[in-house]
């Protein structure tokens, strides 16, 4: 197992607490270090701090997730972190997380984490991201709508969004932006509209690859190359208008 955090006593008390339960375990103090450590000798799990100087938690998940020559995406992550909002929880699914534990933390949370997604009834880690994703994406879809977590009425919360994940207007007349990048999708490949097209029907992005032909990197450096052709901030902020309907509208409107 990987631990990354910053904080020294929340290792310690991680470590402990695993090792205790009889996994092994390394230790990241931050970002960088912790990408170090997949690259040389890859971990059953890790437990992610999100707050961290330099390369955040999010960094870190979305390099995990990216894929790459040596793919490491089908590790299991599990975000730990003293950040308790929704909009936090839900990027953290959304983007590959299996598990969102906050602190203070009880140290079964940890161990019954690790038993659920690596335990030899627990499906594929790529089954289990989907199942997270899906469940993340369906209730970002509810908040945007103000229909209420139980599917009644319209909540009384406050409208979530995501931070660098989801930047995308109620309506793109009050964006220039996402208008100009509207505006700017004809100016695309055949291949790079046919990704955005599998992308948007909210279809993983693993999936999407096995589709095409590509591999998870390819998927992920061709959404770059887009973002900067459409003047958009980021791969977060394109997966982001796509899953909304925001970009290519609805499918009636999309060329074939």
């Amino acid at each position: 197992m990987l631990v990354v955090d910053d904080d020294p006593d929340v290792l310690e008390v991680i470590r402990v607490n695993l090792e205790m339960a009889g996994y092994d375990v390394a230790t990241a103090s931050d970002g960088v270090e912790a990408l170090d450590a997949v690259r040389g000798e890859q971990p059953a799990a890790v437990f992610l701090d999100i707050m961290m100087p330099g390369l955040d938690g999010f960094a870190v998940l979305e390099e995990i997730k990216a894929g790459s020559d040596h793919d490491f995406s089908s590790i299991p992550v599990f975000m730990v972190t003293a950040r308790t909002e929704a909009e936090s929880r839900l990027r953290g699914g959304i983007e590959g997380a299996l598990r969102y534990i906050t602190k203070p933390f009880e140290p079964e949370e940890l161990v019954e984490a690790l038993d659920s997604a690596l335990g030899p009834d627990a499906p594929p880690e790529r089954e289990q991201r989907r199942v997270v994703q899906t469940s993340s994406l369906e209730e970002l879809a509810r908040r945007e709508s103000g229909v209420s977590p139980d599917g009644g009425g319209a909540s009384d919360g406050p409208r979530v969004r995501i931070t660098r994940l989801e930047h995308a207007p109620q309506s793109s007349s009050r964006q220039p932006r996402v208008r100009q990048a509207r505006d700017r999708v004809g100016d695309l490949t055949v291949k790079q509209r046919q990704l955005l097209e599998a992308l948007a029907t909210r279809t993983p992005v693993t999936a999407v690859a096995q589709q095409l032909g590509m591999s998870r990197s390819n998927i992920y450096a061709s959404l770059r190359r887009v973002a900067r052709r459409l003047g958009l901030k980021g791969t977060n902020e394109l997966l982001a208008l796509l899953r909304q309907g925001a970009l290519l509208g609805p499918r009636s409107d999309r060329g074939s």
